[in-house]
């Protein structure tokens, strides 16, 4: 889970306005990277990262699209929200390294930047 600060705020404010309308995905050059599954785009990052705030759900495959994020802002130029996803993927990885978002160990023994506690 996420210890809430002012980062946790920022992060949740920015991606829960997000509608899923999906006009992001066509802009994102990662979603190939993951043969078009939706993780590794952005409203799949959106998605990880609001699972893992709302109810602590952290698998590796959210894990790995949070890190294939290219942060280019593409995206950002394509939704009518003017979310910043590049910017919440950015602040998210930062919690993880840091080892303010908890992850279970099975999953932490895969990615060797995350601190464990």
């Amino acid at each position: 889970m996420v210890s809430k600060d002012d980062t946790w705020e920022r992060i949740y404010r920015e991606l829960a306005k997000c509608a899923y309308c999906g006009f992001c995905e066509y802009a994102c050059p990662t979603i190939k990277y993951g043969d078009f599954r939706r993780q590794y785009g952005p409203r799949g990052r959106v998605n990880a990262i609001l699972f893992a705030m709302r109810q602590g759900i952290i698998t590796i495959e959210s894990i790995h699209s949070i890190f294939t994020c290219l942060e280019c802002g593409a995206c950002t130029l394509h939704c009518p929200a003017k979310i910043d996803v590049a910017k919440a993927v950015r602040y998210f990885r930062a919690l993880l390294i840091s080892g303010r978002v908890e992850i279970p160990e099975r999953i932490a023994k895969h990615v060797p930047s995350i601190k464990r506690r």
